[in-house]
């Protein structure tokens, strides 16, 4: 009876740690994610010439079974602003909600490092920003220094659309 027991909790933990290893991981990007980051958004057809680069630039990975599932990222060194670009999800894992919880992290995550709005420039997902809260601006109303950017001067064509988020502070 004991041993049963046993072989029972033994089995949970396993089962435990198998679900853990499906749940989708979001972390801080690495140098040493870049490459494989570059072949997402490449597939994504999403700029990646500046990637290397970028001032300012940090990245979030989604991961799930420990590969590369999406990215998001944000450039920029102005104190109160960031350009939040390179959104991607995978094909496979696509329409489950992940777009939305990478960018949820890194508007948290923006929020804590005392970030007051994010910019973005988008051909294809105007929907899904304006889904989470984005509001269309003029490109001139971004501010100069993410007009600056790569991806505001030359990447992203003058049909993309503007859009900005202002987040709300932290309150504690």
């Amino acid at each position: 009876m004991l041993r049963a027991e046993g072989q029972r909790k033994i089995e949970f933990q396993l089962l435990q740690h198998v679900n853990d290893l499906l749940q989708p991981l979001i972390r801080r990007g690495r140098a040493s994610d870049l490459a494989a980051v570059a072949v997402l958004l490449q597939e994504a057809k999403l700029p990646t010439e500046d990637l290397a680069n970028a001032p300012g630039l940090s990245l979030w990975i989604l991961e799930i079974e420990g590969e590369l599932a999406g990215v998001v990222a944000l450039e920029g060194t102005e104190p109160t602003s960031r350009l939040l670009r390179s959104l991607v999800v995978a094909p496979a894992h696509r329409r489950r909600g992940m777009g939305h919880d990478l960018v949820a992290q890194v508007e948290r995550d923006a929020r804590t490092e005392g970030i007051e709005r994010l910019v973005l420039l988008t051909d294809t997902a105007q929907s899904l920003f304006d889904r989470l809260g984005y509001a269309v601006i003029e490109r001139s109303a971004a501010p100069e220094a993410l007009r600056q950017s790569a991806e505001f001067r030359s990447l992203c064509p003058s049909s993309a659309v503007c859009m900005a988020k202002r987040l709300s502070p932290i309150r504690g």
